[in-house]
């Protein structure tokens, strides 16, 4: 008896293996989540009243996007805030993850304990947990980069007074302090891309670095000509996650904006204020994507490299 060829190509197999197990997933989005998403959207365009048993609905069109762009004096102060915290947080996130991960995957003793203490911060920093360490004020003194010592809780100027000294202007001065004061939360929020680089880097083949030992490359030569371009598609996840684990966050300005509008029943002013922040990230992860995609297909020489 002969057997019968599948007409489905294996990458088409495959995919439809990720999707059957997708599926709890997609059950979920069409079930809890479409709904309100509909809904945020045609708010966005309305006038909505909380009345009795019900809301009252004008349709205003635009007004609620030009309210939000031109008359509100936070929206676009919060958003700029928002962006420009994105900046620096990015590289610092990545080159610490990136760091912290070709570091656990040399091979010495203990390396599976390591490994589990770099990922506990991403289990301590949700939940309950998190909501208590940044409640206690010495722990949110900690976190937020001030020094505590004998049970005050003072900030620490040596590095503000250092630069000033060498002549940097206040704003310079003002972003570095801001950038060495967050270390701690920031390096606390690398768990899951240090896992990710961490992947990556094991699935790089090893005959590639025993090749370059051969020709006598350097640990640095190796980084560069081999680590870092095998890795620059899983970067792209990680750039990806970073950015809208960022953004969303409920301690970012824009988001703890939208929440209060729409804890006072603002609902109109908090879905534009959504919907455009969701537009303006999403540029931003499209733009992102298309730049990685030509410099990852670039250094492996791919067939988009050619076209």
């Amino acid at each position: 008896m002969k057997l019968k060829k599948s007409r489905l190509s294996l990458a088409t197999r495959e995919s439809l293996k990720g999707h059957i197990f997708l599926i709890p997933f997609y059950i979920g989005l069409f079930v809890f989540f479409a709904g309100p998403l509909i809904q945020s959207i045609k708010f966005s365009f309305q006038s909505v009243t909380p009345v009795v048993g019900g809301y009252d609905i004008v349709n205003v069109g635009l007004e609620n996007f030009k309210y939000i762009f031109g008359q509100d004096a936070n929206y676009t102060i919060n958003l700029v805030e928002s962006l420009t915290t994105l900046a620096w947080k990015l590289p610092v996130v990545l080159v610490s993850s990136l760091f912290f991960a070709i570091l656990i995957n040399r091979k010495f003793k203990g390396r599976v304990f390591v490994r589990a203490v770099f990922f506990l911060p991403v289990i301590i920093a949700s939940g309950l947990v998190m909501d208590v360490i940044q409640g206690d004020q010495i722990a949110g003194a900690a976190l937020s980069g001030s020094s505590v010592a004998g049970g005050e809780i003072s900030q620490s100027t040596a590095l503000s007074n250092m630069l000033s000294g060498i002549g940097l202007n206040d704003k310079i001065i003002d972003t570095v302090t801001m950038i060495t004061d967050s270390m701690f939360s920031t390096i606390w929020q690398t768990g899951i891309q240090t896992v990710i680089f961490l992947a990556g880097l094991q699935g790089i083949p090893s005959t590639l670095y025993e090749a370059s030992a051969v020709e006598g490359a350097t640990a640095w030569e190796n980084f560069w000509k081999i680590t870092l371009p095998m890795i620059l598609p899983i970067m792209l996840i990680n750039i990806v996650y970073t950015i809208v684990d960022s953004l969303v966050n409920t301690q970012n300005a824009v988001m703890i904006q939208v929440l209060n509008n729409t804890n006072n029943a603002r609902y109109g002013w908090a879905s534009a204020m959504a919907w455009a922040y969701f537009l303006i990230v999403a540029a931003i992860l499209v733009i992102i994507m298309i730049v990685f995609t030509k410099i990852t297909a670039a250094s492996t020489g791919g067939k988009e490299a050619k076209k």
